[in-house]
């Protein structure tokens, strides 16, 4: 069995940290919440948002090619990839529209062509919806780019094998353009698969550079370096003064986002804690949990605000929305896991 690596499961908490702390605050301005900071908090976690996701995305195919998926035959695969992320998507979604069905008297098939719920089904209504209204509701943009992502990675397992820095070049010259140059799609540059795919194949090529290879310390140092000066810079700029620190246009904001990233990844890999240690065994279930509280989050944000209002105690609600997350990520969870009992035996 692969030693797992307690340093990328502190970094994906993390990044579910940022990504919970984003939502949140969001659903609570979206919803007239005008507490004391709450803009240049939201300004923070907007920043802080984009790097978890990036480095979501990169710990994903890192974990794909350690835990060596690639060799599966590709039946085996698609159902392992099915297990871990269509049942849950789908439990979580039941449990959720349920919540708002009772409490909030939702029902979106009274104006919604029925015909649209196929997006759901496939897992990929988040981003469907930025074309036209649908039965959205869970995952946002990050379940239909991760679809896309664990789709393309048998290719892209053999493409690493016979192609490995070709691949890597075509898909960043394909980034580049997109970010720089030609966007032929309504859809946000940021969100697209088709620029998603680089940062998910460079967390494959990561585990040959940081598992098979040996990393200098050098590189170590200039990667904590990295993460603790680019947040300090972002702490400084979003929550202590009225001019930007750091100005620049989108896609070098987003190629910062890339490089902090890449960094992160590098400084955590290598923390150690001892397995029997508290601490270690509660990162271990938060990051075992992560991919639920992803998907109950946001839309859980969303009922409570608007069923309490907004209040101007904000940490309260923080409080209050994460330990509800837990135990609804719990439950979809505990759900899952019998379903695959009960259908994979």
């Amino acid at each position: 069995m692969k030693k797992r690596i307690i340093g990328l499961d502190i970094l994906r908490v993390l990044g579910i940290v940022f990504i919970f702390l984003y939502h949140v605050t969001d659903s609570y301005v979206g919803l007239g919440g005008t507490g004391d900071g709450v803009f240049s908090s939201l300004a923070l976690f907007s920043i802080l948002s984009r790097p978890a996701s990036i480095f979501l995305f990169l710990i994903s195919g890192f974990a794909l090619m350690y835990n060596r998926e690639g060799e599966l035959k590709l039946k085996d695969y698609y159902i392992r990839r099915f297990k871990s992320l269509y049942i849950p998507f789908y439990v979580a979604y039941i449990l959720m529209l349920g919540i708002g069905v009772v409490l909030l008297k939702w029902a979106p098939w009274n104006y919604i062509p029925k015909r649209k719920f196929v997006y759901t089904i496939l897992g990929i209504d988040g981003l469907a919806v930025k074309y036209s209204p649908n039965y959205y509701l869970i995952g946002e943009w990050f379940m239909s780019c991760i679809v896309i992502c664990y789709l393309l990675f048998p290719l892209l397992a053999i493409l690493i094998k016979k192609a490995k820095y070709l691949t890597l070049c075509v898909l960043f010259v394909a980034y580049v353009i997109l970010a720089n140059f030609i966007n032929p799609f309504e859809l946000s540059v940021f969100i697209n698969p088709l620029f998603i795919i680089f940062y998910f194949y460079v967390g494959m090529c990561l585990k040959g550079w940081l598992i098979d290879n040996q990393i200098s310390k050098a590189v170590k140092i200039i990667s904590v370096v990295l993460s603790i000066g680019i947040l300090f810079i972002y702490l400084v700029d979003s929550l202590f003064t009225t001019k930007q620190i750091i100005a620049c246009t989108e896609s070098e904001a987003e190629l910062l986002c890339f490089i902090w990233s890449i960094a992160l990844v590098i400084a955590f890999k290598d923390i150690n804690l001892a397995e029997e240690a508290i601490l270690a065994k509660i990162i271990k279930y938060l990051s075992g949990i992560s991919w639920y509280v992803i998907l109950v989050h946001h839309v859980l944000a969303i009922i409570y605000f608007t069923i309490n209002g907004v209040s101007e105690n904000l940490v309260r609600d923080f409080v209050i929305i994460l330990a509800l997350s837990i135990i609804l990520a719990e439950v979809v969870r505990r759900i899952t896991n019998l379903i695959k009992k009960l259908v994979f035996k």
